[in-house]
C-alpha cells in the first residue's frame, strides 16, 4: 500500500475586508484494487488588508511549519 501526503490552499472566502483560506491536508492511499482520498482541515490563513495571521486547528511544536503555511497563501 502506498500513502501520499499533500497540504494545500482550499478555496478563499470573502467576508467583508477579510479574506479567509482555508489549508488542508490531503492524504491519498492507493492499494492494489482500490485508491482512497481523505481531507482534514489543518489551519485558517486570513488576510486582513496588509496583515496576515493563521489559526491552526491542531497544536505544533514547530512554529516554522506554520510560516510555511502563512506563506503558502498568495493574496489576491
Amino acid at each position: 500500500m502506498k500513502i501520499n501526503q499533500e497540504i494545500k490552499v482550499g478555496k478563499s472566502l470573502k467576508i467583508d475586508e477579510r479574506v479567509f483560506y482555508p489549508i488542508i491536508k490531503i492524504f491519498h492511499w492507493k492499494h492494489q484494487d482500490s485508491e482512497s482520498y481523505s481531507v482534514f482541515p489543518v489551519a485558517v490563513v486570513v488576510v486582513e488588508g496588509e496583515m496576515k495571521y493563521i489559526f491552526p486547528l491542531e497544536e505544533y511544536d514547530e512554529p516554522e511549519e506554520l510560516e510555511t503555511y502563512m506563506a503558502m497563501v498568495k493574496p489576491l
